[in-house]
């Protein structure tokens, strides 16, 4: 073969392995923006699902903390209606009888301070808190023949509703009984809305320190403190 023979035989094999380096070149490089494409795609949803899970997360928190703050303000407003109650209820030293129409004003904010509650309790989600509803309840029907007599009625929804004139016809011994200091319903009520107060507040506490351990279960030293004031404010 001729020195110019073998020139181009040389010259026909570089532009061949020339040739297949751009197929090579090319479809390495379709292959691997394909790669990358796909990386951005996965690193996209990552981060789509990340916002997310954060913005769930923090609704969540909110939705808690509001709901903590309502138990404890329908709570505490029931204290307080049943604390304003003892004292509209004195006799008047000079008639020696109650003022039915202060007496009657208590008694209604009483009334509508339980149905905030009740209704409160009765939405949770939180099992402890429907637990709590369903014993107020139960306990209200366990009353409702007292409650009946001083005008107090229960509703198919288990509100209250309250009738002036029966309320004003009642005998004071059947007022005692139901808004009295000792053994009566307000005072049981005071006792219930005290230990819904507490729980809220231990919830609101629990979920601004970590209630959860990375497993999901809620940590030990939380879940004493939780039970041990539950147990207090109960009974």
């Amino acid at each position: 073969m001729s020195d110019m023979s073998l020139f181009f035989s040389s010259m026909s094999g570089v532009l061949n392995q020339w040739s297949d380096f751009k197929v090579s070149k090319n479809l390495y490089k379709s292959y691997f923006d394909m790669q990358k494409t796909s990386a951005k795609e996965a690193a996209s949803e990552a981060a789509s699902k990340y916002e997310n899970k954060e913005t769930s997360k923090k609704t969540s928190s909110a939705y808690s903390a509001a709901s903590n703050d309502k138990l404890k303000t329908y709570a505490n407003n029931v204290s307080s209606a049943v604390s304003n109650l003892e004292s509209s209820f004195k006799t008047d030293e000079t008639t020696g009888e109650i003022d039915r129409d202060k007496a009657y004003e208590a008694a209604s904010k009483f009334v509508d301070s339980y149905n905030e509650l009740y209704s409160s309790t009765r939405s949770s989600g939180n099992s402890t808190v429907s637990n709590k509803s369903q014993f107020i309840a139960n306990m209200t029907n366990a009353y409702s023949r007292k409650l009946s007599n001083v005008g107090i009625t229960v509703g198919s929804d288990g509100k209250l509703s309250i009738d002036k004139d029966t309320f004003n016809n009642a005998s004071e011994d059947d007022l005692d009984q139901v808004f009295g200091k000792k053994d009566s319903y307000a005072s049981f009520m005071s006792t219930q809305a005290n230990a819904v107060s507490a729980y809220a507040q231990t919830s609101a506490y629990l979920d601004a320190n970590s209630t959860y351990t990375k497993s999901g279960t809620v940590a030990s030293s939380n879940a004493s403190a939780l039970s041990g004031v539950l147990y207090n404010q109960l009974f």
